[in-house]
């Protein structure tokens, strides 16, 4: 990403004639800052708990991810309302289905977590939000074959490698308020 002023970045954020958007406090970025942190945390234990074969860790690290993911999907900044609501139902689906089942809530968390790095990218052109959804998808067809837990765990350390680099990315700006 280049670098932007306070200014570029404010002109950036304000959005086009006839869109209003709610009021975005700092503190409400830095809770969206704090719930991806989280997340990269969850996506390492996620991987951890597929490489020792601990099937209970693995599902508590679903939940772990997925209210993570509501969280940041409750403050992520967009413009258009209705992307947010696609995102915060993927969310909390993926968190309502996790129990019941636990593919389908991979599926809509993954979807929404995709989302939310390409809104990421298009805004401040972060290398690793153009990756997450396509390794997103590949992640998810992982999941449906079935492939073992090694290989699976590797493929859940990539997606931490990746969040973590966007996570870092979006710390080197200044926190946004509209």
């Amino acid at each position: 990403m280049s670098k932007m002023s306070r200014e570029e970045l404010v002109q950036h954020l304000t959005p086009p004639p006839g869109i209003t958007m709610p009021p975005y406090p700092a503190k409400r970025d830095k809770i969206y800052r704090l719930a991806l942190v989280m997340l990269v945390l969850g996506l390492l234990g996620e991987a951890i708990a597929s490489l020792i074969h601990s099937h209970s860790l693995q599902f508590w690290m679903q939940g772990w991810i997925s209210a993570s993911l509501i969280v940041a999907g409750w403050t992520f900044l967009v413009w258009l309302k209705q992307w947010r609501w696609v995102v915060r139902s993927l969310v909390i689906l993926g968190l309502v289905l996790w129990p019941l089942w636990p593919l389908g809530g991979w599926a809509l968390s993954l979807a929404g977590s995709a989302i939310m790095a390409a809104k990421e990218t298009h805004c401040f052109h972060f290398w690793a939000g153009k990756v997450i959804p396509w390794y997103s998808v590949t992640l998810g067809i992982l999941l449906i074959l079935h492939v073992t837990e090694p290989y699976l765990g590797l493929a859940w350390l990539g997606l931490a490698a990746l969040w973590l680099s966007l996570v870092l990315g979006r710390a080197k700006l200044p926190l946004f308020e509209v």
